[in-house]
């Protein structure tokens, strides 16, 4: 259970982390495996805030 812990606060860091500057850590990453998990990183956190947008009233497509 405590793995369970860990992972929630990764989601939430992920969530709450400038997206340019984690891109932009994905793009700069040498190592074949962290540039790999830097960009579902990104690409878990870009979903989270696009869903945050979508749910929103005033949006418009």
């Amino acid at each position: 259970m405590a793995n369970k812990s860990i992972f929630e606060e990764l989601f939430f860091e992920a969530e709450n982390m400038n997206l340019q500057v984690l891109m932009n850590n994905a793009l700069n990453e040498k190592d074949p495996d962290k540039k790999e998990v830097l960009m579902a990183i990104y690409t878990y956190a870009i979903g989270k805030k696009q869903k945050e947008l979508i749910k929103n009233k005033k949006f418009v497509i």
